[in-house]
C-alpha cells in the first residue's frame, strides 16, 4: 500500500494512544484525531473524516464498537478494533459490507501493518 492514510485512533489508555502515534507514522500514515473514550471519537470523526478508524473495544462513556456503529451510519470508514479480550462475536454486524478487522492487544507492529493493508487495499482507489 503507498497510500497515506489518515486514521483516528480511540482507546482509553495513553499508552496505547502513545504507541499508535508514534507506531502508524512510521507505517507512512498520519494521525489525525485521538480518542480517550467512544463519545470523542464520534466528535473527532465528523471534524476530521478520517480514512481508517482503529478503536479499543471497551472504554468509559462509550465503547469504541458502539461508537464505530454511530460513525458508520454517518460517512461508512473501515475500521480495526483492538482489544485485550476476546474477539467480539457479531464484530458490527451491523455495519454491513464495511471493512473490518481484529486484533488482541498488545497489538504488534506486523500485525498492524497487515490489518491496515487488509481493510484499506480495496479502498485506496488505486
Amino acid at each position: 500500500m503507498t497510500r497515506i492514510l489518515r486514521i483516528a485512533v480511540a482507546d482509553d489508555e495513553p499508552d496505547v494512544r502513545d504507541y499508535f502515534q508514534v507506531m502508524l507514522p512510521r507505517l507512512g500514515h498520519q494521525v489525525v484525531a485521538t480518542a480517550a473514550n467512544g463519545r470523542e471519537l464520534i466528535e473527532l470523526c465528523r471534524q476530521h473524516k478520517p480514512d481508517l478508524i482503529i478503536a479499543d473495544v471497551r472504554m468509559p462513556e462509550m465503547d469504541g464498537d458502539v461508537a464505530i456503529q454511530q460513525i458508520c451510519q454517518d460517512c461508512p470508514v473501515p475500521f480495526i478494533l483492538i482489544s485485550a479480550y476476546s474477539k467480539p462475536e457479531a464484530m458490527l454486524d451491523g455495519c454491513g459490507s464495511i471493512r473490518r478487522t481484529y486484533l488482541m492487544k498488545p497489538v504488534k507492529r506486523d500485525d498492524l501493518k497487515d490489518a491496515i493493508e487488509q481493510v484499506c487495499s480495496n479502498n485506496s482507489g488505486q
